[in-house]
């Protein structure tokens, strides 16, 4: 049994709430009532109940000092509030303490109060519960699967919810990550429930997918398409009253309410990650084609070059490789904190491995660690991005030979055009170097000779070719500067430990 506190001054409107639903048919207890705040909260730890019902006005302890103390104490207990028509800032208050719902006292009947009991057990960690009424909780059975708790759907069970020929999805999510980030998305809810109640034209049913995400799902005729735009555009316009930094998505129409896991994995869940790309966008709406695929898995760090780089004082290069390694990752849309959290982490390591005064590189990290926190968009990551380069850049000149220069040029050049007929005499002569000056230093800072660097270079580059099955390996061979397939092959096998092939057939079954 669920269990169930009832708090109010009015020792009528206590019986009311006991006598207006049968409360163990529904699958619940009422294990005690108080007058006021201070009275509940020595029976909320006598009896430890799940749901509390409070009046909003009492005396000694009013409802919204109570919301608050019981949100913080036992942050478990669902909070209903009971209210009248001009108690609305103060309801605003408990909801932004942690009350996850309330009742207007004038309009209360069996019906609401049903919904609202229900839909509050449901939030209760870990509950199941015990109906003995045959009500069914359709939000419930939705969000579960939708969320993947249940791998099938009983659609018969919306055949009365849902008498459309499609549904379409709209979620939104609060960009706001302030400390209220939790009560601020209970506010968008009740607004949006509000909305709903006074549409007439599409089915819907309300959900709560996550504390951050609340989603409608809409059933309707395919004449209705530009209808349900039109209404979620004023929709979207009026939660950002609310609520600036909303952002929300409009799914693709589909046909089958089997199908509802897939559209949300794909087309909201997939773009609400993604709002840090879509700045002034308030509502994205989807058309079929243009679902978000999480392109994080074509984004690899290399990060053997990268270490490799800083080992030798190639500080410059390593960071072409990050500079390089966040442009393709904007440009793919990838998921930002997986980039923001893999750059910081390169950041940390680069500067980990400049010798020189620990103050020094200590305050340049925090800096770079505030800016990358704060920047909350795609134009704003791009501009402290460059920031941070050039602070990389002054900071590891300071600790750099100015004999160096020329080795960087060099293997600047042999990153570039690694592919071409390279060799040590060539490269002396380029770049005005004594051979056996440059071999003896070449040697010395990069921890082995020429010919094993070149080929660390060219199988790094040809272990990406082989990902794109659209080329043979003998044409990877050629494209990455060798002109014999054999010789090639036991380059790869002698670095990577396998053959081309097999490395190639492994990569595939990953994917």
């Amino acid at each position: 049994m669920v269990k169930v506190l009832i708090v109010d001054d009015e020792y009528i409107m206590r019986q009311g709430l006991k006598y207006m639903i049968d409360w163990e048919k529904e699958g619940f207890e009422i294990v005690g009532e108080a007058a006021n705040g201070l009275e509940a909260l020595s029976l909320i730890q006598k009896e430890k109940p799940h749901i509390v019902i409070c009046d909003i006005v009492m005396p000694m302890m009013d409802g919204v000092d109570f919301s608050m103390m019981i949100h913080r104490m036992y942050p478990d207990i669902q909070i209903i509030i009971l209210s009248g028509y001009d108690n609305f800032e103060y309801v605003k208050q408990t909801l932004m303490n942690g009350a996850m719902d309330y009742i207007l006292k004038p309009t209360l009947n069996q019906e609401e109060l049903k919904t609202i009991i229900h839909k509050a057990a449901e939030k209760i960690p870990g509950n199941l519960l015990e109906d003995h009424s045959g009500y069914i909780s359709y939000d419930h059975v939705l969000e579960r699967y939708i969320l993947g708790h249940d791998k099938e759907l009983n659609t018969s069970l919306f055949q009365e919810c849902f008498s459309g020929s499609e549904y379409c999805l709209f979620a939104l999510k609060s960009r706001d990550s302030g400390s209220d980030h939790q009560n601020l998305s209970n506010i968008l809810y009740k607004k949006i429930e509000r909305e709903l109640k006074e549409d007439k034209l599409f089915q819907k049913r309300l959900l709560f997918l996550r504390e951050e995400v609340i989603c409608v799902v809409f059933s309707l005729r395919s004449f209705q398409h530009n209808k349900i735009h039109d209404f979620l555009e004023d929709l979207s316009e009026q939660l950002s009253y609310i609520c600036p930094e909303i952002f929300c998505v409009c799914s693709r129409f589909f046909q089958e309410l089997k199908d509802i896991n897939v559209v949300y994995a794909q087309d909201v869940s997939a773009n609400l990650e993604r709002a840090f790309y879509y700045q002034n966008r308030k509502l994205l709406i989807l058309n079929g084609q243009e679902t978000a695929a999480d392109q994080s898995a074509k984004l690899k760090f290399d990060f053997f070059r990268y270490n490799y780089h800083l080992d030798n004082g190639q500080f410059r290069n390593a960071l072409h490789i990050l500079e390089d390694y966040n442009e393709n990752g904007l440009q793919l849309q990838v998921d930002i904190y997986r980039l923001k959290n893999q750059t910081k982490n390169m950041i940390y390591y680069y500067l980990d491995c400049l010798k020189t005064d620990d103050k020094k590189k200590e305050d340049c990290w925090y800096s770079i660690l505030n800016e990358i926190n704060e920047a909350e968009y795609e134009a704003a990551y791009r501009e402290c991005l460059k920031s941070i380069w050039q602070q990389l850049i002054e900071l590891s000149d300071t600790v750099a030979s100015p004999n160096d220069e020329r080795m960087v040029k060099i293997l600047e050049y042999i990153d570039q055009n690694y592919n071409e007929d390279l060799s040590l005499e060539k490269l002396a002569v380029r770049f005005n170097f004594n051979y056996h000056y440059l071999s003896s230093i070449f040697s010395q800072q990069m921890k082995e000779g020429f010919s094993e660097y070149l080929n660390r270079i060219r199988i790094s580059r040809a272990c990406e070719l082989l990902k794109d099955t659209r080329y043979s390996i003998a044409e990877i061979s050629e494209m990455v500067g060798y002109s014999e397939h054999s010789y090639f092959s036991r380059v790869f096998r002698k670095i990577t430990g396998k053959t081309p092939s097999v490395w190639r057939r492994r990569q595939e079954n990953e994917k």
